[in-house]
């Protein structure tokens, strides 16, 4: 019984999962992957492209190498990923669990930044899984998150259906196979090798649900530095231990699956796979595009009314001559290039659809004229995916820490995560403020406050009304103006008389008006 056993439906999504993961890399990656992606003409077939000294695989080369992978799966990745963390989340945690805000792995990654890296995987491949590990060989005090793609979630097992209710996660499989540095040594190796998860009896025949959890990992190197014994990828059950933390073991697997939109165990199709197919087709369109201007500017030289026998060698170009018996002819042939522009309108058409497809053509910014409603429905339309993705990933990490708050004795409720889902860019821009001003001081019925409470909701500032006033005054040093309703000691009295430019007259003044009056009269 190898630990290496697929699932089902591993099978059916790998080559898909491989896939977004090779165009998400990039073009080094899919020209390395050959014939896979670009296929080799009949031609170069026929000329033994198998073979790398043959002339058929070095005409592959040249064609491989002359063609443009677009890099649109990971500018629209890098894209969604600055739309939905453009603001952060909003993560809480009970006290226990603090130390994980800002060292949540063993990269020391926070959990804003786990979290983006759970919504990077959802985008690429629509699949990946979380689990609490606690360090082996000594006494714990929080375990910490590791993340596992798609690929690396080799098998799992939720327990047979028994009436309406489906048991509980009590088997899963990982990958972590990796290069590994030997001891004393500079050399690196590839060691083969898996964690397995069970819960309960290690045989996935019987009733399951019940128990506690244990893990154990499987190397082909037969051994590690740690209380995890390995030998061989043979499971036994002599291998498995029971992580603790404070003594507490785990009544359930702690593992959450994550997908696209939902966190159940079954996979499901990426969300950019079609982006992904539009940017290989993309790719051998090019490719062929390339080519054939690559054909088009070789001309192939005949020569006609010589024969092979004592014909001299043939040069062209400036400086060159061809003597040609009496009758005879020279000329250059080449591929006709009619075809050239429906090639290249078809590429451009591919471009304009990936371009829709990978959200280049959502303007999240305000338009003129569209008010923030109306704003909020366009790009909330265009984004229906970014908000499952952000909330199946956000909720696959609560589920996760509320195991670990569980694990470690606090209260699962205390925690929550809460992602951005406002992927509208709607700040208030200074000649929209300049606008509000103007019209109050035309004489529209909109207070300071007000406009203060505008530009608090727009994202200008965080300062509640009292906060932005006091602000003004120490820099100012000034009294501001009080909202309507409030008494002003400092100001003018209610009853002040006031000029025509809001100036209250001064006493003196109207006593020598006075007295000038009574001089003329």
């Amino acid at each position: 019984m190898g630990v290496d056993a697929k699932h089902p439906l591993y099978g059916e999504f790998v080559e898909d999962w491989s896939q977004m993961r090779d165009t998400y890399r990039g073009q080094r990656v899919i020209k390395a992957r050959g014939v896979a992606y670009l296929p080799a003409t009949s031609g170069m077939i026929a000329d033994g492209i198998s073979n790398t000294e043959s002339k058929g695989f070095k005409t592959y080369d040249a064609y491989r190498k002359r063609s443009v992978f677009p890099d649109i799966v990971r500018a629209a990745v890098e894209s969604m990923l600055g739309v939905m963390h453009h603001r952060p989340p909003v993560i809480e945690l009970p006290a226990a669990l603090e130390p994980l805000r800002e060292k949540a792995t063993l990269k020391n990654e926070s959990l804003d930044m786990l979290l983006r890296r759970i919504n990077e995987e959802q985008l690429i491949t629509g699949r990946l899984g979380m689990l609490l590990e606690v360090p082996p060989g000594k006494e714990a005090k929080l375990p910490f998150v590791a993340l596992y793609r798609a690929e690396d979630v080799c098998n799992w097992d939720e327990g047979t259906r028994t009436g309406v209710e489906l048991e509980s996660l009590n088997f899963v499989s990982l990958n972590e196979s990796e290069f590994e540095r030997q001891a004393g040594d500079f050399e690196w190796e590839f060691v083969n090798k898996y964690r397995v998860l069970i819960l309960g009896d290690p045989d996935v025949n019987e009733p399951q649900g019940e128990g506690v959890y244990r893990v154990g990992v499987f190397s082909e190197q037969g051994s590690v530095d740690s209380e995890l014994v390995t030998t061989g990828l043979d499971f036994s059950e002599e291998n498995l231990v029971t992580p603790m933390i404070a003594g507490k073991t785990m009544p359930r697997i702690p593992f959450v699956f994550v997908n696209a939109k939902d966190v159940v165990t079954d996979p499901e199709e990426p969300p950019m796979l079609g982006l992904s197919n539009l940017a290989l087709t993309i790719y051998r369109g090019e490719a062929d595009y390339r080519q054939a201007l690559f054909m088009q500017g070789q001309d192939t030289l005949v020569v006609i009314g010589q024969t092979t026998e004592n014909a001299p060698e043939h040069r062209v170009g400036a400086g060159a001559s061809i003597d040609l018996p009496i009758g005879g002819d020279a000329k250059f042939i080449g591929v006709d290039s009619q075809g050239l522009v429906e090639m290249r309108s078809a590429i451009e058409n591919d471009h304009t659809r990936a371009g829709k497809k990978a959200g280049e053509m959502i303007d999240e910014t305000s338009r003129s004229r569209e008010s923030g409603e109306a704003l909020k429905v366009r790009v909330a339309a265009r984004t229906a995916t970014l908000n499952s993705v952000a909330l199946a990933g956000a909720f696959a990490l609560q589920e996760l820490l509320r195991m670990a708050a569980e694990w470690v004795g606090a209260n699962p409720d205390e925690v929550v995560v809460i992602p951005n889902t406002d992927f509208v860019d709607d700040r208030m821009a200074g000649q929209e403020l300049a606008q509000l001003m103007g019209a109050k001081t035309m004489g529209a019925p909109i207070s300071l406050q007000t406009i203060h409470d505008l530009m608090q909701d727009r994202n200008v500032t965080e300062r509640t009304w009292e906060e932005e006033l006091e602000a003004i005054e120490e820099e100012d040093g000034i009294e501001v103006l009080q909202p309507a309703g409030t008494d002003d000691e400092d100001g003018p009295e209610d009853d002040e008389e006031m000029d025509e430019d809001g100036n209250p007259i001064d006493a003196g003044d109207d006593e020598e008006d006075d007295d000038e009056d009574d001089a003329e009269a």
